[in-house]
C-alpha cells in the first residue's frame, strides 16, 4: 500500500496529502479523517484495516519540501553559517558524553571504554553521512521524523518522530537534574536540585524564544567554545600523569560488556541529529549540512577516545566515581593537580548546558515539523513574526522537561532511553537505500530484513554463548538472512542525487542499518516494551481514524 490507486486515479487520501503538502507553510495539514470517500479510490467494501494501511503508508513529496512551497511568514529564518551548524552538532554531544555517560560505561568495560565510543562512532558515521544526504536533499526541519515520512510514508514518520521524543524529553530531564547537582557541589547555599532544574529549563527556555541570533548563535557558541578548551585542558593535563598500569588489562570483561555499552555511548553523538534540525535555518544548507555533520562526529569521537584512554590511565578504572569521574582522576591521590579539580565542576555545568540547548532546540523543531503535517496540535507550527521561533512549541518542551525533572522517576525512565534514536538512524540508513533505488520497494524489503537479522542474531549471538547445537544452528539462520538481505542490495541500481551523496552506497548505509541493529539488540528489554507499546498504541489510534472516517462515508 503506497497510495496507489483502484480505477487509474490515485487514492483520495494521497491527492489530499499532496494537496497538502504544497501549502504546508500556511496551515496545517487537514487530517485524513475529513477527507470525502467518495468511490474515486476506496469502496464501501474496504475494511477499516484496508484504510488504515493507506493511511499510514501515505507519503510526502520531497519537491514539497522546498523553500517556494512555503510563504514567508511561515518559515523559519536562515541565519545558521558552517560554523555555527558544527557549534550546534559538538555543543549536543561534547559533554553528557564525557560528565555523565563516561561515568556509567567504564565500570562494566574499564580501559576498553574507549572501543566503545569507538563502535558507536562507527555506528553513527553511517548514520551521519546518510543524515547528511537526506538533510541535503529535504532541507526543512524536522529531521529523522521528516526523512521517515518522505520515504517510507505517515506511520514511520510518526513513530520515528515520537520515539525520538520521548528519547529526548527524558533525556533533557536527566541533564537538568546532573546540571543542578555539579552546581550544588559547587555551591551548597543554592536551593534543591529539582528546584534548580526549574530554573535550568526557564533559562534555556527563554534563550531559545528569544532567536536563533541571540538565543543559538552567540551563546551557543561562546559556551561550546568554553567547554571544549577545559575538556582539551583536561586532557592534556592528564596526559602526563597516565600510568600504563592502570590500562592492563586493557578489555579485562571481554567484548561483550563493550558491544553493550556501545549502545549507551551513542546517545553521546546525538549532536548530528541536532544540525539536521537546523536545516530550514542554514544559510547554504545544501554545503554546509554535509560537512557539520560529518564534521562535528569526527571531532567528538576523537575527544571521547583521548579522554577514555586519559582518564583509565591516571586512575583505575574500578576506583572512577560513575557520577563525578573527572574530579577522581584529579583529586590528591592520583594526579593531584587542584586548578583541573576547580574547574572540572565548571566544565560538567558547561558541558550540560550546552547539550541541553540544542536537545530543547531539536525537540520544538520536530513538534513544529509534526504539527505542519496535522500530527500535533496546529498550535506548534506558529512562528513569532517578531523572533522568528516556534514559540509555542519551544515552551511546551519547557513545560515537559519541567515536569519530568520534578515528578517522573527519572531513576527507571533511563532504561527507556537509546531505543527511539537508534530506531531512527537504522530508519534513515534504509531511507537513503530507498530513495535512490531503482526498485524502491524491494530496497525497503531488504533493509527491513537486514535490519531484523542484526536485530536477532545480535540476541541469538547472546543466547548461544551458552553452547549448544540449537543455539548455534538458529544463530547461523540469521546470519545467513543478513547475508542474503545485504548481497541483495549489492545487487541493485542506485542513482546519484545532484546534491551531497553518501559514499559507497549503498555499501555505507547498508552497514548502518546492520549496525544500528545490532546496537538496538543491546538496549534494556524495558526499552523494547515502550517500544511495542508505543507502535501498539499507534496502530490503535489509526484504526480509530479510519473507524471515524468510514462512519462518516455516505
Amino acid at each position: 500500500w503506497n497510495g496507489s490507486h483502484t480505477a487509474g486515479r490515485s487514492s483520495p487520501h494521497v491527492v489530499a496529502h499532496r494537496s497538502r503538502c504544497a501549502s504546508a507553510r500556511a496551515g496545517p495539514m487537514a487530517s485524513a479523517d475529513k477527507v470525502p470517500l467518495n468511490g474515486a479510490g476506496l469502496g464501501r467494501s474496504d475494511t477499516v484495516w484496508r484504510l488504515a494501511i493507506e493511511m499510514g503508508l501515505r507519503k510526502r513529496e520531497p519537491e514539497a519540501e522546498k523553500d517556494d512551497a512555503a510563504p514567508p511568514q511561515a518559515q523559519l529564518r536562515r541565519r545558521l553559517g558552517l560554523i555555527d551548524l558544527t557549534l550546534l552538532g559538538v555543543g549536543a554531544s561534547v559533554g553528557a558524553g564525557i560528565f555523565v555517560t563516561f561515568g556509567h560505561a567504564v565500570q562494566p568495560t574499564g580501559p576498553a571504554v574507549a572501543l566503545s565510543f569507538v563502535i558507536a562512532a562507527v555506528a553513527c558515521v553511517f548514520s551521519a553521512l546518510c543524515y547528511a544526504e537526506i538533510a541535503a536533499r529535504v532541507p526543512v526541519a524536522g529531521s529523522a521524523y521528516l526523512y521517515a515520512y518522505t520515504v517510507f510514508g505517515e506511520f514511520c514518520g510518526a513513530f520515528t518522530g515520537i520515539n525520538e521524543l520521548l528519547d529526548f524529553h527524558v533525556g533533557a530531564a536527566l541533564a537538568a537534574l546532573s546540571c543542578a547537582e555539579y552546581m550544588r557541589s559547587m555551591m551548597p547555599w543554592l536551593p534543591s536540585t529539582q528546584l534548580l532544574a526549574v530554573g535550568v529549563f526557564l533559562v534555556l527556555t527563554v534563550m531559545l524564544s528569544l532567536g536563533v541570533e541571540h538565543g543559538l548563535r552567540q551563546a551557543n557558541g561562546l559556551l561550546v567554545g568554553l567547554k571544549v578548551s577545559i575538556v582539551l585542558l583536561i586532557v592534556l593535563a592528564g596526559a602526563m600523569h597516565v600510568s600504563s598500569e592502570h590500562l592492563e588489562p586493557f578489555v579485562p570483561f571481554g567484548f561483550g560488556p563493550v558491544a553493550s555499552m556501545s549502545a549507551l555511548c551513542c546517545y553521546s553523538y546525538t549532536g548530528f541529529g541536532a544540525v539536521s534540525s537546523a536545516a530550514e535555518e542554514a544559510v547554504n544548507p545544501q554545503r554546509d549540512l554535509p560537512m557539520a555533520i560529518v564534521g562535528s562526529l569526527m571531532f567528538c569521537a576523537m575527544l571521547y577516545v583521548a579522554f577514555s584512554v586519559v582518564l583509565c590511565g591516571v586512575v583505575p578504572f574500578r576506583e572512577i566515581s560513575a557520577s563525578a569521574p573527572v574530579a577522581t582522576a584529579f583529586s590528591e591521590r592520583y594526579a593531584n593537580v587542584p586548578w583541573i579539580s576547580a574547574i572540572v565542576g565548571w566544565g560538567a555545568v558547561l558541558g550540560v548546558f550546552t547539550t541541553m540547548i540544542t536537545g530543547l532546540y531539536s525537540q520544538a523543531r520536530i513538534y513544529l515539523a509534526m504539527s505542519r503535517d496535522g500530527l500535533v496540535l496546529s498550535v506548534f507550527r506558529q512562528i513569532s513574526p517578531t523572533l522568528g521561533t516556534p514559540l509555542v512549541a519551544q515552551c511546551f518542551v519547557g513545560v515537559v522537561g519541567v515536569s519530568l525533572a520534578t515528578c517522573a522517576p527519572l531513576d527507571r525512565l533511563v532504561r527507556f532511553l537509546n531505543i527511539g534514536v537508534l530506531a531512527s538512524y537504522a530508519i534513515v540508513c534504509a531511507g537513503v537505500l530507498v530513495l535512490r533505488a531503482e526498485r524502491p520497494a524491494e530496497a525497503a524489503g531488504s533493509s527491513a530484513a537486514l535490519a531484523a537479522s542484526a536485530v536477532t542474531a545480535a540476541w541469538a549471538a547472546a543466547w548461544a554463548s551458552g553452547g549448544g547445537v540449537r543455539q548455534a544452528c538458529l544463530l547461523g539462520v540469521f546470519v545467513a538472512v543478513g547475508i542474503a538481505s545485504l548481497v541483495k542490495l549489492m545487487a541493485m541500481s542506485y542513482s546519484r542525487p545532484a546534491t551531497f551523496a553518501c559514499p559507497l552506497c549503498p555499501l555505507l548505509p547498508a552497514m548502518g542499518v546492520a549496525v544500528n541493529g545490532y546496537l538496538l539488540a543491546q538496549c534494556h528489554w524495558e526499552a523494547w516494551v515502550r517500544l511495542a507499546l508505543v507502535t501498539a498504541a499507534m496502530v490503535a489510534v489509526y484504526v480509530l481514524r479510519a473507524q471515524r472516517a468510514l462512519a462518516a462515508w455516505p
